[in-house]
């Protein structure tokens, strides 16, 4: 059987970031300042993650995007997942993220002061009172740590 144009959903808008862990499962969030056209994204917390741009893939934009919000270089470790989406105003990003280990010589400083307001590791708990509390700016962004923190407790556990 054919799958037929009926079952193409068009994506336009592509995003891609990075999951940072530390030893005890923290994860690395940043704090959106609200730039000019986004305010009603200021004060929310979400993973390093950006629009990918004409002629880039997703996994340099997740590395420009951790270096662009978080001050951190980092290595990719393993693809997690790409989840579908939308915007608020019905428009379907497709969303890819990766776990990331941050290497030495990051400032988890913003380089994009104007952009991002803070970087921190945030401990799981922390983390669901700030889901919970609509302090998270997109349900992917729990479903990303999810899948990460799986991904952390196979690597740990070794082959």
């Amino acid at each position: 059987m054919q799958f037929g144009p009926e079952t193409h959903v068009p994506v336009s808008h592509r995003a891609a970031g990075v999951v940072i862990l530390n030893q005890t499962g923290d994860i690395l969030l940043v704090r959106e300042n609200g730039v000019p056209g986004q305010r009603q994204k200021a004060g929310l917390w979400h993973i390093p993650s950006g629009t990918v741009e004409d002629g880039e893939n997703p996994q340099d934009t997740a590395v420009r995007e951790a270096w662009e919000e978080a001050g951190v270089r980092v290595r990719l470790l393993k693809f997690l997942a790409a989840y579908l989406g939308r915007f608020p105003d019905g428009v379907p990003v497709l969303r890819h993220a990766w776990l990331a280990q941050a290497l030495p010589g990051s400032t988890f400083h913003p380089t994009f002061q104007y952009e991002v307001t803070e970087v921190r590791f945030v401990p799981q708990s922390d983390f669901l009172a700030l889901y919970g509390a609509g302090q998270i700016r997109m349900h992917h962004t729990r479903l990303f740590y999810e899948d990460a923190l799986r991904e952390w407790e196979r690597l740990k556990a070794g082959p």
